[in-house]
């Protein structure tokens, strides 16, 4: 079920294992705000519907922003997403090793700050982030 789309962000939620499934937003310096209100949204999301499971996709990415301005932006939305239901946070990893250094630095950051709430692990493949956060098999349909 599609709660959000602008073209530019989804949020497509699956009442039946309480997943948030989220295509993550292009990050460019010119283009930080829109991500930033992006990111405002699926918070809000995740309160709203008392999301257990985050399912971040990072495979396709585009982040073309300094460390500095990455690192703080991640960092504040994880620390709101502390503040809700959630209890793990799935990512799929980018093939961009640069933006996956900056990735790895902002988790180990946010798993280190209190409050403690939820687990973040990193997969490459979606069949295994899925049976991770929901501890079920994953089937595919179709």
């Amino acid at each position: 079920m599609i709660l959000f789309n602008n073209g530019y962000f989804t949020l497509d939620y699956d009442p039946t294992t309480d997943t948030l499934f989220v295509d993550l937003p292009e990050m460019r310096t010119q283009e930080l705000s829109e991500a930033k209100h992006c990111f405002d949204i699926m918070v809000e999301h995740v309160n709203n519907y008392h999301v257990h499971y985050l399912l971040l996709d990072s495979r396709k990415a585009v982040v073309q922003v300094d460390n500095a301005a990455y690192h703080q932006l991640i960092y504040q939305v994880s620390q709101k997403l502390k503040y809700t239901h959630l209890k793990k946070v799935a990512r799929l990893a980018s093939s961009d090793s640069t933006l996956e250094g900056m990735a790895n630095k902002v988790q180990q950051h946010v798993l280190k700050s209190e409050p403690a709430s939820y687990l973040i692990q990193n997969f490459t493949s979606r069949e295994q982030a899925l049976e991770w956060l929901t501890g079920k098999p994953f089937r595919s349909f179709g």
